[in-house]
């Protein structure tokens, strides 16, 4: 269980921080699993990274809801809440712009 000594917002933002860092490695139209960013995370903070997956989908359903990046299944956008299962993000493509770029 995550415990209290890293405060809820500082992990968001740490969350929020390693899945864009991933998401621009991969580069644009790639997607990485949310399981990716929960691993690499908990190299980084120091908790187990399963119990990172919940708050790394949560932090990821907020992305997406701001537009930043998408959240697909079996190479189709899915709503990130209602999916069950694995699921895959991505860099949203901005309209007028041929690949997935940060504004």
């Amino acid at each position: 269980m995550i415990n209290k000594e890293l405060p809820e917002d500082a992990l968001a933002r740490h969350i929020r921080e390693c899945l864009l860092e991933l998401l621009i490695e991969r580069g644009p139209g790639r997607t990485i699993c949310v399981s990716e960013a929960a691993q690499s995370l908990s190299l980084r903070i120091g908790y187990h990274w399963h119990e990172l997956m919940r708050p790394v989908r949560t932090v990821a359903a907020s992305m997406v809801e701001a537009g930043t990046i998408e959240a697909l299944q079996h190479e189709a956008v899915v709503d990130i809440r209602a999916a069950r299962g694995p699921i895959r993000l991505r860099l949203r493509t901005l309209p007028g712009r041929r690949s997935a770029q940060l504004a």
